[in-house]
C-alpha cells in the first residue's frame, strides 16, 4: 500500500515520500502512472507545463535538479450541498451574496446581513502603502447590491485588529473620509465588489448567512468540504534515475528538508527555541535518506534523537550530521526584528540567538520598507 493505494512495487522502485511517489526507474514510472489513471487520476505531464516554458528552464535543467515530472490530480470532485432541499449543486457561486439553489430556489449564502461586522479602511488610491493604514470595525445592516450601497449602524466596535480605531479617533478618520459615505437613516458607503469602483477595502467580514455547504464526492461516498479521502487528491510524481542517489555534500542536507516538505533556512523559523521538528518529519527524511542518497538511515534514526528541535538547532545538527563543513542558509529576516521587539516590550527573557537575528534582521532586503510603512501610520 503507497499512499493508501494498491501500487505495483517491486524491490521498492516505488516510494512514497512525505505524500509524493518517487519512481526509481522508466518502467516504474509506466505501470504507476498507469495504474494511477485507472484509479481515476488526471495526469499532467510537467515537462509540457506553461510555468516551465515562461521561466525558460530546460527539461534537462528538471531532471537534473530533482524536479516533479509529473502531477497526478483528482478530477472536480467538489460540490457544494444546499441546505434546504439537501440536493447536490453547482459549487460555482455558491458562497456569492444572494446565491440561490438551482434545485429548489432557496438562498444559499449572504455575504452581509444585519448584524454581519465589517473591518475597513477607505481606498487611498494615493498611497499603495495599505498594510498598515488604521481601519474601523462596525457593525452592519445591510447591503443593497442593487444600488452598490453598504449600510452601517453608527458605532465602533474596539476589538479589531492592532490598527483599528475607535471613538474621537474613529470619528476623525471617518470625517477624514467624509466625502466616501452620507449619513441617512443608516449610514452608508458605496460598495461594490470592485476596487476602482468602491469607496472601502472590506479587510474583515464575520457573521454570514449560510444556507449550504461544500462536500467532496468520490467513489460514491460523501466527505466534507474538509474531510480526508482514503487516497490523496494530488501527488507529485519523480523520476529519480536522473539524479538518485545524491552524494555526501555541504547543501545536501537543504535538499533532504525540501524534499520532506522542511524549510532549511534557520532565519525562517522563531529564535526562541520552541519545537518545530518532530517524529514523524524525521521518519520521512531516514526514509527518503535510505532511498536517495548514499548517507546511512539507520545512522541517521540513532542520531536524530539528539538532535535539537527547534528549526534553527534542528538545522545546524543535521546539517553537520550530513557533512563536516556544511553550508548552512541563514538569511536575515525582519519579522525575527519585530518578534524580538514585542517580547522584549511584554517583558519577556530574551536569548543571546533571539538578540542576534533580531539584529540581523535589519538587513532583511524588506526591512526598509516595512519599517517606514510602520512609521508612516496616519495619526488620527
Amino acid at each position: 500500500m503507497l499512499l493508501g493505494m494498491d501500487i505495483t512495487v517491486n524491490d521498492d522502485d516505488i516510494v512514497a515520500v512525505k505524500g509524493n511517489l518517487y519512481a526509481k526507474s522508466k518502467k516504474a514510472l509506466d505501470r504507476l502512472l498507469d495504474e494511477l489513471r485507472q484509479k481515476g487520476y488526471q495526469i499532467d505531464d510537467l515537462r509540457q507545463s506553461d510555468f516551465r516554458k515562461r521561466d525558460g528552464v530546460s527539461v534537462e535543467q528538471m531532471e537534473e535538479k530533482g524536479w516533479s515530472m509529473w502531477y497526478a490530480k483528482l478530477p472536480d470532485i467538489r460540490f457544494g450541498k444546499c441546505g434546504s432541499c439537501q440536493a447536490i449543486i453547482d459549487i460555482h457561486g455558491i458562497h456569492s451574496h444572494g446565491h440561490t439553489c438551482e434545485k429548489c430556489g432557496a438562498v444559499t449564502y449572504y455575504e452581509i446581513v444585519d448584524g454581519t461586522t465589517i473591518r475597513f479602511h477607505f481606498i487611498d488610491r494615493h498611497n499603495e502603502n495599505t498594510m498598515f493604514s488604521p481601519d474601523l470595525k462596525m457593525k452592519a445592516k445591510r447591503w443593497d447590491t442593487e444600488n452598490g450601497f453598504l449600510y452601517l449602524y453608527y458605532d465602533f466596535l474596539k476589538n479589531g485588529g492592532l490598527f483599528t480605531l475607535a471613538d474621537q479617533k474613529a470619528k476623525h478618520y471617518l470625517n477624514l473620509n467624509k466625502d466616501s459615505w452620507e449619513l441617512v437613516e443608516e449610514l452608508r458607503y458605496p460598495l461594490v465588489w470592485s476596487y476602482d469602483e468602491s469607496a472601502i477595502d472590506p479587510m474583515e467580514i464575520n457573521q454570514h448567512y449560510y444556507n449550504s455547504s461544500v462536500v467532496k464526492i468520490w467513489d460514491g461516498v460523501e466527505y466534507s468540504e474538509w474531510g480526508k479521502l482514503p487516497i490523496p487528491e494530488t501527488i507529485s510524481i519523480y523520476e529519480t534515475w536522473h539524479w538518485a542517489p545524491l552524494k555526501k555534500s555541504p547543501t545536501i542536507h537543504a535538499k533532504i528538508m525540501s524534499a520532506c516538505g522542511q524549510v532549511s533556512d534557520k532565519g525562517y523559523y522563531y529564535q526562541d527555541g520552541r519545537t518545530a521538528i518532530y517524529e514523524s518529519v524525521c521518519e520521512d527524511m531516514a526514509n527518503y535518506i535510505r532511498h536517495f542518497t548514499t548517507l546511512d538511515a539507520g545512522s541517521f534514526l540513532k542520531a536524530w534523537k539528539t538532535f535539537s528541535k527547534s528549526g534553527p538547532g534542528f538545522i545546524d545538527d543535521f546539517a553537520n550530521w550530513c557533512h563536516e563543513t556544511p553550508i548552512v542558509e541563514d538569511r536575515p529576516n525582519v519579522f525575527n526584528t519585530i518578534n524580538t521587539a514585542f517580547n522584549i516590550a511584554a517583558g519577556k527573557p530574551i536569548s543571546s540567538r533571539e538578540l542576534k537575528t533580531a539584529i540581523k534582521g535589519e538587513q532583511d532586503p524588506h526591512a526598509k520598507d516595512i519599517v517606514e510603512m510602520l512609521i508612516n501610520i496616519p495619526l488620527v
